[in-house]
């Protein structure tokens, strides 16, 4: 086999552990200045870049004419000095050539007065356009921050002359979450909302010497062992990625996903937009930043009758099957707890908690699959002013008051839960209560019998979201806007 060598590279520590270290791009980087350390064999030009495309849109990249033995001749490159820069054990560049094969770094580890050499290979198959190729040195030990590395554009004999392309040789950052290296991360640790950065790679290459061993590497494998099922986003925006795995972000199934490209999954945001949204009310919700969906799937417990709900979206009665919609108003008459119906065309705006005053017949106390179209979530909030509360994940509900279907309150007892997308009353200190029962039920106990009312303080002003702000309109001033007075919109200016 003829051995072609194509650079080497002199790795000067210029850039922090944490930091990516460019050793070539063409742009800002001539041959012969400080810190490129690209050998003088096979003849290396800067030229203007042959083949613009996706993968290396830059105007300049490195050439090499490769004839004969030009691989024996040329100066040994200055090794590095100081603290090495290969925190993440990684090396990525852009090639161009005619054909498929491996591509071989070689590392090099100053051992004494002594050298010793590493080789790590990894496969070309652009056929003659740009490529990013990466390579691993985790698992080589000392190897894993090299003094000098040398690039082979192939292992494989070459007769005649080649022309090979370089650009953009660089040290990956490592990977990390909410500026934590994805290593050091403990396995379960990470909840709410989550942001990524740095690289993130999924691939192979293969250690060379002697017999070849495949190295596998894969980020996204590894933070979902670091996920909880409370992870409710990830923003993956910004990162530099290869091969995403985007299944390894949702152990919690509701999980949220911002990238910068669409991925074959549901749940995944780009530019503001989701194909397709699918949540369920058995696990936690919580969005950082709005957002619209094209179509949206909610499975949660629907009966006939009276459901709390609350939702990251606007939504009208006839979208959950329901007649009429009504939201908080007050506690009065003693135990009694008041609603408002809502204007049936508006509906109830996004995490605003409300009851369906009634279900179509025929649903059942059961998980059903509620589908809605072209909705603006709204982020989520930290928590609710009045005393319906929202609930957007799984909890204990020991002292809260549950709705049954009938309307009537129920309150937990030490076993009581209540899953995201419901609603809870939860009285003021001091208030009357009634005895706990064990869960949530639809049995009817007598207490304190929910009322809905569309007349209840007929000249009453309220906000759009169902608040009552004032008696009547001449009560007091009231800041500009839109309220609802006796069901109809008033517009104060």
């Amino acid at each position: 086999m003829k051995k072609i060598t194509l650079t080497a590279l002199a790795l000067m520590a210029s850039a922090a552990s944490f930091a990516q270290t460019t050793l070539w791009n063409g742009e800002d980087k001539e041959l012969g200045t400080t810190g490129t350390g690209f050998w003088d064999r096979c003849t290396p030009e800067v030229v203007e870049n042959p083949t613009k495309d996706a993968v290396n849109s830059s105007d300049k990249c490195l050439k090499f004419t490769i004839t004969g033995t030009d691989w024996e001749h040329g100066d040994v490159a200055t090794g590095i000095a100081g603290d090495h820069p290969f925190a993440s054990k990684r090396l990525s560049l852009k090639i161009k050539k005619d054909d498929r094969s491996n591509v071989r770094v070689e590392l090099t580890y100053k051992n004494g007065d002594a050298n010793a050499y590493k080789k790590v290979a990894a496969w070309y198959d652009g056929d003659g356009e740009w490529r990013t190729l990466y390579f691993d040195f985790s698992t080589n030990g000392e190897f894993s921050n090299p003094t000098e590395i040398a690039i082979y554009p192939t292992t494989d004999n070459v007769e005649g002359e080649k022309v090979v392309y370089i650009d953009d040789v660089q040290i990956e950052d490592l990977p990390t979450v909410g500026g934590v290296t994805l290593d050091d991360v403990a396995d379960g640790s990470l909840n709410g909302n989550i942001k990524l950065a740095g690289t993130w790679l999924k691939g192979e290459c293969q250690n060379v010497d002697g017999d070849w061993q495949k190295v596998e590497y894969n980020d996204f494998g590894k933070v979902n062992a670091k996920l909880s099922d409370a992870v409710t986003s990830v923003d993956m925006r910004g990162t530099v990625t290869k091969d995403v795995d985007v299944n390894q972000f949702f152990k919690n199934p509701n999980t949220i996903v911002y990238a910068d490209k669409a991925y074959d999954h549901a749940n995944v945001v780009v530019g503001g937009n989701a194909t397709n949204v699918v949540l369920t009310d058995a696990n936690a919700f919580a969005i950082p930043e709005n957002f619209t969906a094209a179509s949206v799937t909610l499975t949660r417990t629907l009966r006939e009758g009276i459901n709390s709900f609350v939702l990251p979206f606007s939504v009208k009665p006839d979208e959950l099957g329901a007649t009429e919609l009504a939201t908080y108003y007050n506690k009065s008459e003693g135990n009694k707890v008041t609603f408002v119906k809502k204007d049936m065309t508006t509906g109830v705006e996004a995490n605003v908690p409300f009851i369906t005053c009634d279900v179509a017949p025929g649903k059942a106390d059961e998980a059903m699959a509620l589908n809605f179209t072209n909705k603006d979530f709204v982020v989520t909030p930290a928590s609710f002013d009045d005393a319906f509360k929202g609930v957007y994940a799984p909890q204990k509900a020991n002292g809260l008051y549950g709705i049954d279907n009938n309307g009537n309150l129920h309150k937990g007892g030490e076993t009581a839960t209540i899953n995201a997308f419901h609603a809870f009353y939860q009285p003021a200190v001091g208030q009357e209560v009634a005895a706990a029962i064990d869960y949530f039920t639809s049995e009817t106990t007598g207490i304190s019998a929910v009322t809905t009312t569309s007349s209840a303080a007929a000249t009453a002003v309220y906000d759009l979201s169902g608040r009552r702000v004032a008696d009547s309109l001449a009560a007091g001033r009231l800041a500009k806007g839109i309220y609802v007075v006796g069901g109809k919109k008033v517009a104060v200016k």
